[in-house]
């Protein structure tokens, strides 16, 4: 089941299109890792999908009714950019208004469990002005828990984080994710981080998705493996499994033969030099989690 469905999603700012016809699909139970450079459209995307903005055309699909809707909104909790914490009172405090303001019935157990959730003590008296940047990140996530949502949109909830602080986020959103089944989409820009937890990516670049990927496939495009080029594919990708025993290869539609478990090039060279089949490229594809994720994002520069 689609959780968020989205077509032709468009946002512009005067003459700049921050989302620039974004079809996105999440499907009930992922953790979606949105990625993207800054500036890319991550947070507009986001605002979007919660309400916060308005589309410029298109439309956006959540529990499959627009965004708008007023029963679909109740479903959706959501931390875009910074938490808006009031500074002098507690976190307690902080939620028990946010718990008045949208309505809730029994507020005060929602928001015990909502800091139970987060791992918060409800009876921390200390202002949230004066939490670390780890607890009002947890704070954040505890008033989008306000309702008992169904889906959480967190834009970069590990940002300025330390080690410690990325471990309990980690933990707490596998664990939203698995024991209370709330699909979540999390945008970050800690990709090895982001790696750990999401089960389905969408990678976003100048407000448009370039592709969407199961964590599946990502593993597997960024499995090393021989490849080789050559005009009689069919012939060599035969010889090449009868000789070396091959179970993990592929041939593509352009020609590649892709070898994914290990082989010697030079024997496999060889091989096809005594069959006198002509190779016209063989080597060694090396491709890590982020190369990839750079490559499709366009450039090096900061996600």
């Amino acid at each position: 089941m689609a959780v968020i469905q989205t077509a032709g999603l468009s946002k512009r700012y005067g003459d700049r299109w921050a989302v620039d016809r974004l079809d996105l699909q999440v499907e009930q139970g992922d953790i979606y890792g949105f990625i993207g450079r800054n500036g890319a459209g991550k947070s507009t995307t986001l605002k979007l999908l919660c309400g916060l903005a308005r589309p410029t055309q298109g439309e956006a699909l959540i529990f499959g009714k627009p965004v708008r809707d007023a029963v679909a909104r109740r479903r959706v909790g959501a931390l875009i950019e910074q938490p808006g914490l009031y500074p002098d009172l507690s976190g307690r405090e902080n939620l028990r208004l946010y718990a008045a303001l949208l309505g809730l019935d029994s507020p005060d157990r929602q928001v015990e469990e909502a800091m139970a959730a987060v791992g918060l003590s409800s009876g921390e008296k200390k202002p949230a002005g004066h939490y670390s940047m780890g607890m009002k990140q947890r704070l954040g996530v505890a008033l989008a828990l306000l309702g008992g949502p169904d889906l959480l949109l967190l834009d970069e909830p590990i940002n300025g984080l330390d080690p410690e602080g990325i471990r309990e986020m980690r933990e707490l959103l596998l664990g939203l994710n698995r024991e209370r089944g709330v699909t979540i989409v999390v945008s970050s820009h800690i990709l090895g981080e982001l790696s750990k937890i999401a089960t389905r990516y969408g990678i976003i670049r100048q407000g448009r998705m370039t592709e969407q990927l199961t964590a599946a496939e990502l593993e597997q495009k960024c499995t090393d493996y021989l490849y080789l080029r050559t005009g009689e594919r069919q012939k060599a990708a035969a010889l090449l499994e009868r000789t070396f025993g091959l179970k993990r290869w592929e041939a593509r539609p352009e020609g590649e033969i892709r070898i994914y478990e290990p082989v010697d090039a030079k024997a496999v060279g060889q091989t096809l030099a005594q069959a006198c089949i002509a190779v016209e490229e063989l080597g060694l594809h090396r491709q890590d989690l982020e190369g990839y994720f750079l490559e499709r994002m366009g450039g090096s520069d900061h996600v």
